[in-house]
């Protein structure tokens, strides 16, 4: 008959010597043999049940579990084993709704970091001061519903790289005014339909009648005059005069 000495048993088990030793001390698990100078001998039977004995632990069972559920061949050893499955049942339970709740607040942390990244970009400007009027002005519109498709995916650097794009054609609005060209020139009408492509690019599609509605809005509301005309003088009323001649010129 083959045996295997308490090391071979231990690496063909995957645990420790210590752990063996710890199985015959509480005789869970006796070497069915010894060798002539008193060293443990496991035979095949020994590794089955060993193999049994591990399989319960994973289980959950307590050794002591273990041991009762191993000598007991009746209904209660059925009955042990039908609750121990409930408790896993339950216990898979709890995990998955742990996993469901985690998933949520991940969604909600990894939005917090976007709308942050946002914030940050825009250079303290705050979106979210303004979402009751913005949802009250264009919440029904195709143009809302796109732009919170596309910004929903954006991250910092997107969010940085449109501000630099802005600020530049902004810029170039207030040298045009400064240079002393007219809203209705052709150079300040290429400025604008800049703008606009940048709104089509980054937003939602933007028609030159609908970036002529928002010139006009850039001058009727106190907070976006303010911004432009904190760069430039009259920068909001240029911009607004240059994309009804962008319109006028070049149709929507």
């Amino acid at each position: 008959m083959t045996t295997y000495t308490i090391s071979q048993a231990a690496q063909a088990s995957g645990i420790s010597v210590r752990t063996l030793h710890h199985y015959d001390a509480i005789q869970l698990l006796v070497p069915s043999r010894r060798s002539d100078n008193g060293y443990r001998r496991y035979t095949e039977a020994d590794l089955n049940r060993l193999a049994d004995i591990l399989f319960y632990r994973a289980l959950g069972f307590s050794l002591k579990q273990i041991d009762r559920v191993l000598k007991d061949q009746t209904d209660h050893r059925v009955t042990l084993l039908r609750e121990q499955k409930q408790r896993i049942d339950e216990h898979i339970a709890r995990l998955q709704a742990m996993r469901e709740q985690l998933v949520i607040n991940l969604e909600q942390e990894e939005n917090t970091m976007k709308t942050k990244d946002m914030f940050n970009a825009l250079n303290g400007f705050d979106p979210d001061q303004y979402e009751e009027e913005v949802q009250q002005r264009w919440g029904g519109t195709d143009a809302y519903k796109e732009s919170a498709q596309r910004t929903k995916h954006y991250d910092k650097e997107d969010w940085a790289r449109y501000q630099r794009d802005a600020d530049a054609l902004n810029q170039n609005m207030a040298t045009l005014i400064q240079n002393g060209y007219a809203a209705t020139s052709d150079e300040a009408v290429a400025v604008v339909e800049q703008m606009r492509q940048l709104i089509d690019t980054w937003f939602y599609p933007c028609s030159r009648a609908m970036h002529a509605q928002l010139g006009e809005m850039y001058v009727m509301d106190e907070r976006f005059s303010a911004s432009y005309d904190n760069l430039q003088p009259g920068l909001a009323r240029f911009i607004m005069q240059a994309t009804a001649a962008n319109l006028a010129k070049n149709g929507e």
